[in-house]
């Protein structure tokens, strides 16, 4: 993609500085696309968002070069280069990009991935008692069903129904989103709601979430575009969609963008959504389907996107992942942050400056300077918990609240760490993640303290502050960086994720060789220095299994245990540049089998069972925050906790 670059560089689109100096539809989009391919996970979910935004792009821009870059692409999905998973099955061939581009006839090559996968889907995907195709992870996929399914089954199936003519696909495609659309439609708004089943048999969540509606408007515009007229539903098809892009078109912001909850203008601009609302209304305009002066609102839409888009590609403003949070309330919707590059960001984008190309818009005229709200200031400043997933960064996750972050290292540093847990100190409540990031970047590195606090804690192979180990005949057993993550809570009162370890090897000496693996799910609130852990080890072992939770140390700290309350503790002098650092683990006492060190860590051996979760927190005070200064601080504050704590 590095020719692409270089080809923007001369455009001179990314030296503009006036609002109202014309961009290049086409430079615009691409520029997005290549920030996005060296972001994404092309693996997940969004990375087959990237990959449908970029055959569009790809088709609507024409000339062979990014086609061809495109098909070499889906190859390395084929190959398994790209392991495509998630919710859908169609995610394995790179998404619903590779059956459109079939549809169009662009590449031979991939039919056969295209009607392998398709098949497979038909077969084998998991469908709810209304017959729509749902996530087979879901809790009860019987019950429950959600509008982001509509983008990764409908335009899937349409375009490998119809360019491998197989009636029976095109048939599941139109019913995907028109029962969708049915269940979940909102008689309030015209708009949708995202999902059922998940706050109660039968519930419907209460949100106008513009994302949910955004994976409606892509699902509903590729049956408006491609579904033959022929077809007994397409009456329907246009009926709905009518209905809906009105609708959609009263929300619409005076930038021309859509907020979170679109209902609700106090919520922030939500790109992704927008960038999906307006694709769908471009095709919805292109067909007919509403007045062609709506093309008016499509480019305000357009222009207004533009101050959320910086000079290198990235996308800020954007909401993290969501599926029915809490009880699936317009104020739980609401209590999202909008977030600075997040995966889902970069498609929606492309799509919507894709369909401005097919429309005949060869340039927009920005409203305001681009970039300009490309990093909210809700993101820097506001005192809140935050977990981000970090592609562009080893796939590294990193969580913070107002007092302390940590991280957890991704599967391809497995070669210089394993499963240990990083520490990052902050003398500040604001976020830091993003920004230290961004710094780093440029030169200005988050291990020294610049005045919020620094990364110093060296983790290695080791186990960091709170990794866990199965201990063996005096030997800790330590497994790589996890293999999957999953966030599961991304709001500004809690965090929560869940990581998944491949199993590893443990030799039980006279009972031989065995292997373990690994569940660990790890919240964090406001207000404290701990996070919690639930770990659940599974293994085929007969024996009793034991579990070290270690910590590193770097010099020679003073270690404090203390079995009757079950914790371990470390106090470590950084001095003279970083100060004093307090790392501490605690658990149930009653699990607490002993102590041991092995080189630099410390551990606490606890008892645990196959499949059976164990609980613990842990923790970092740091002598340069606002309430650690010394080890008696850290020790009192312990102390002060642990009657708080839920094992």
């Amino acid at each position: 993609m590095k020719r692409l670059l270089f080809w923007f560089l001369l455009s001179g689109t990314l030296a503009l500085a006036q609002p109202t100096k014309p961009v290049s539809t086409s430079a615009i989009a691409n520029l997005v696309l290549n920030k996005g391919l060296n972001t994404v996970d092309m693996g997940a979910y969004p990375g087959s968002l990237l990959m449908q935004s970029m055959s569009e792009l790809a088709v609507n821009q024409g000339g062979p070069e990014l086609l061809s870059q495109t098909l070499d692409l889906f190859a390395l999905y084929k190959q398994n280069r790209i392991k495509g998973r998630g919710s859908a099955i169609s995610y394995e061939a790179g998404g619903s990009g590779a059956a459109y581009l079939t549809y169009l006839k662009k590449s031979a090559v991939l039919t056969e991935q295209v009607a392998t996968t398709a098949e497979k889907m038909m077969q084998k995907q998991t469908r709810s008692k209304d017959g729509i195709m749902t996530a087979g992870w879901l809790k009860d996929p019987n019950e429950q069903v959600f509008i982001d399914m509509a983008f990764a089954v409908t335009p899937y199936l349409l375009y490998s129904g119809l360019a491998l003519n197989k009636p029976a696909y095109v048939d599941m495609a139109v019913s995907q989103t028109l029962d969708l659309f049915k269940i979940l439609h909102d008689p309030a708004t015209g708009l949708i709601h995202q999902g059922r089943g998940f706050t109660g048999k039968g519930s419907i969540s209460e949100d106008n979430w513009s994302r949910g509606n955004g994976w409606g408007s892509l699902a509903l515009a590729s049956l408006v575009r491609d579904l033959p007229d022929a077809h007994p539903r397409k009456k329907d098809v246009n009926a709905l969609a009518r209905q809906f892009f009105t609708a959609v078109l009263k929300h619409q912001n005076a930038e021309g963008l859509w907020h979170q909850e679109m209902s609700d203008p106090n919520t922030f601009v939500e790109t992704s959504g927008s960038g999906l609302l307006l694709y769908g209304l471009g095709i919805a305009i292109e067909k007919k389907i509403i007045s062609k002066n709506k093309q008016a609102d499509f480019q305000r839409g357009l222009s207004g996107l533009l101050a959320y888009i910086g000079p290198d590609g990235s996308v800020g403003s954007v909401c993290g992942p969501c599926l029915c949070p809490g009880k699936g309330t317009k104020a739980d919707y609401a209590q999202k942050v909008g977030q600075y590059n997040d995966a889902h960001g970069f498609g929606p984008v492309v799509l919507a400056f894709a369909q401005a190309l097919r429309l005949g818009i060869r340039e927009v005229v920005p409203t305001q300077p681009p970039g300009r709200y490309v990093i909210p200031d809700t993101t820097l400043r506001k005192p809140q918990t935050y977990i981000r997933y970090m592609p562009e960064a080893n796939g590294n996750i990193l969580w913070e609240n107002d007092r302390v972050a940590f991280r957890v290292y991704g599967p391809p540093v497995k070669d210089r760490v394993s499963s240990g847990i990083d520490v990052w100190t902050k003398s500040v409540d604001y976020p830091i993640i993003d920004k230290w990031y961004r710094q780093n970047a440029a030169g200005k590195e988050y291990h020294q303290d610049w005045g919020e606090g620094c990364d110093f804690f060296h983790v290695g192979f080791g186990r960091g502050n709170g990794g866990t180990a199965i201990w063996q005949d005096g030997k800790p057993y330590i497994s790589q960086p996890y293999t999957t993550h999953r966030i599961l809570r991304n709001s500004p009162e809690e965090i929560e994720f869940e990581l998944v370890y491949a199993p590893w090897e443990v030799d039980g000496g006279s009972a031989g060789k065995y292997r373990v693996s690994e569940r660990k799910t790890i919240s964090m609130t406001m207000g404290t220095y701990l996070f919690k852990v639930i770990s659940t080890f599974e293994t085929d072992y007969k024996g009793p299994l034991t579990v070290g939770i270690g910590i590193s140390f770097a010099g020679m700290p003073e270690v404090i245990t203390n079995a009757q309350t079950g914790t371990l503790t470390g106090w470590e002098s950084y001095l003279p540049k970083n100060g004093e650092l307090g790392t501490t683990v605690i658990t149930n006492p009653a699990l607490v089998q002993g102590y041991a060190t092995v080189g630099k860590e410390q551990f606490m051996l606890v008892n645990a069972k196959a499949g059976q979760p164990i609980t613990y927190y842990v923790g970092a005070g740091w002598s340069k925050s606002p309430t650690i200064k010394t080890k008696q601080d850290w020790l009192d504050y312990i102390k002060n906790e642990i009657p708080k704590l839920s094992f």
